[in-house]
């Protein structure tokens, strides 16, 4: 497997381009309700990733060049697509609350704090806790990127859907550090892949549930992966995923996605795509 060039990732990385962005034309076309609601969702997580990398960035991984690297850009890239979401939905008349980002941060789940501190625990006593950490972050891109898709296939807003396309571009870019990451440091290593199993299985959830809710993350999920066939996608994740050694197992994307829309619809009724 070929190495990620962590300098020339570096070299190429920055905010998502809005420059050339016909907002006149997102206005006229507009967001459904459902969209709004997916787009401040999608925001929300991507602009309180500070808050995982405060995670991610912890103990031994915190004494390693190319992954202190990696996540400085991270988490600028990130905080600038949910910065170019509150931009479209402004410039789609949807615009955020000024305090959403605090009252967001207050709102986080107790799970998702408990989860924050044992991580940073178990990152200051093993270097085998980073490979955990790099496939929990190629499963959450790649989630991420399966979401973003799902969106740009049924807007009939065209600014948006390109802008989610440039979005889709560098989560892909960072999915392959995370992947080649963990693959390297999984290989030859029964220990890494025990441990790494045994976070995934017992710890991990669809990314942004703990920021953006349950409900929101349901609505999503019985929206736009109610059905099998929609859940190819996240199939198609789980396989990729299943290419690290030791993950051979890892089939609960789907699983969880599928529960998610079975229980919002049991409690809502099916969403509707106004």
């Amino acid at each position: 497997m070929a190495e990620f060039n962590i300098e020339r990732f570096v070299d190429l990385s920055g905010a998502v381009d809005l420059s050339d962005l016909d907002w006149k034309l997102c206005r006229e076309a507009g967001l459904t309700d459902a969209e709004e609601r997916i787009l401040k969702y999608l925001g929300d997580t991507e602009t309180h990733t500070i808050l995982y990398m405060r995670d991610l960035l912890a103990g031994h991984s915190a004494r390693d060049s190319e992954i202190t690297a990696f996540l400085s850009v991270w988490v600028y890239e990130e905080l600038w697509h949910g910065r170019a979401i509150s931009r479209l939905l402004a410039e789609a008349g949807r615009p955020e609350d000024a305090d959403r980002y605090r009252k967001v941060t207050q709102a986080s789940s107790i799970r998702e704090t408990v989860e924050g501190i044992l991580s940073q625990s178990a990152a200051h006593l093993t270097p085998r806790f980073i490979p955990a950490h790099m496939t929990w972050g190629a499963i959450n891109e790649l989630t991420a990127a399966a979401a973003y898709g799902a969106l740009i296939e049924t807007t009939k807003n065209p600014v948006l859907a390109e802008l989610l396309r440039r979005i889709v571009k560098q989560e892909r870019k960072h999915y392959s550090f995370y992947f080649k990451q963990a693959h390297k440091r999984l290989e030859d290593d029964s220990w890494a892949q025990a441990l790494t199993r045994f976070v995934i299985k017992r710890f991990w959830t669809v990314v942004g549930s703990g920021v953006g809710g349950w409900d929101n993350l349901g609505f999503i999920a019985a929206l736009h992966f109610d059905t099998h066939e929609k859940r190819a996608p996240l199939r198609d994740a789980e396989a990729t995923i299943q290419g690290l050694p030791g993950m051979e197992w890892f089939n609960i994307l789907d699983k969880q996605v599928a529960r998610l829309a079975e229980t919002y619809v049991a409690r809502h009724g099916a969403p509707v795509a106004a």
